[in-house]
């Protein structure tokens, strides 16, 4: 509990939970948005950078919503993405999203050369599986090119553990980002997932007993702080992460790799993290 007098959403509390290291070493968010999304949400550069600023977190991961305006092959948002990145090149990196449905192939071949450094993949909004004869071909060329994917993995999804497991095992050299930690198949999916070291679990919106599970199970090296704004705020999901970590029992040595290192660390063959 925090001091009296300091607030439970302040930074000072926040930065007691994490013992210091949100001003010692880097903070990266995994999972934001800039645009607009389908369901009437957006976010602008300037309001996810003040977000940011708030809680000392030195930059995020961004990528378009489930845009109005995607078109068959995302191109238009993937535009806005970058233009952000332009604005804010040391505090954003750019992913791509996809439709595997889709003529996916020459979009991707635009953004990757471009300098997006990897793909969002969702497969509710966009109404495919993960083992698709097109999203595999889709994990293969990004498995290729060395471009991580993150594929949301949360509302409105069935169990996908095998499917992932399967596609880690056939595809070694591909890193799957798990967006929401696969917390509709929880705890199956932390046992399951947890002998393939190319999958990562990204934090956002995960519940208490959920994110519990991924950290008591899972390979810390192996998980993503992320917020998914601006559907929550960096500060309850950074505290989120820090408070279960911490019933977790997981060690502090951990907490740097565990806000930002161990996502710089998964960007690294990337010449954005160069």
């Amino acid at each position: 509990m925090p001091e009296p007098g300091v607030s439970i959403h302040s930074f000072a509390f926040l930065r007691r939970l994490t013992s210091g290291v949100l001003e010692t070493s880097p903070v990266w968010d995994a999972h934001a948005h800039i645009g607009r999304d389908r369901d009437g949400r957006h976010l602008d550069v300037e309001t996810l950078i003040r977000d940011l600023d708030e809680y000392h977190v030195d930059g995020a991961v961004v990528f378009p919503f489930d845009d109005p305006d995607q078109g068959i092959d995302f191109r238009e948002p993937n535009d806005t993405i970058w233009a952000a990145f332009e604005r804010a090149p040391d505090r954003l990196i750019p992913f791509m999203r996809l439709n595997p449905n889709g003529p996916w192939e020459t979009e991707y071949q635009r953004c990757r050369d471009r300098g997006h450094r990897g793909i969002k993949l969702h497969p509710r909004a966009q109404n495919f599986s993960l083992d698709s004869p097109a999203a595999r071909d889709l994990f293969a060329q990004a498995a290729s090119d060395g471009l991580p994917v993150l594929v949301h993995t949360g509302f409105g999804m069935g169990p996908v553990s095998d499917t992932v497991a399967d596609l880690a095992k056939a595809m070694p050299d591909l890193q799957l980002i798990l967006a929401h930690s696969t917390f509709i198949d929880m705890p199956r999916a932390a046992a399951v997932l947890a002998p393939y070291p190319n999958v990562y679990f990204e934090t956002s919106v995960v519940q208490a007993y959920d994110l519990f599970a991924v950290l008591d199970t899972i390979d810390p090296a192996r998980v993503l702080y992320g917020s998914d704004l601006p559907y929550a705020s960096s500060g309850n999901s950074l505290r989120d992460l820090a408070v279960i970590a911490s019933v977790a029992g997981i060690d502090k040595a951990h907490y740097a790799g565990l806000f930002g290192g161990n996502l710089l660390s998964l960007l690294a063959g990337t010449a954005m993290a160069r």
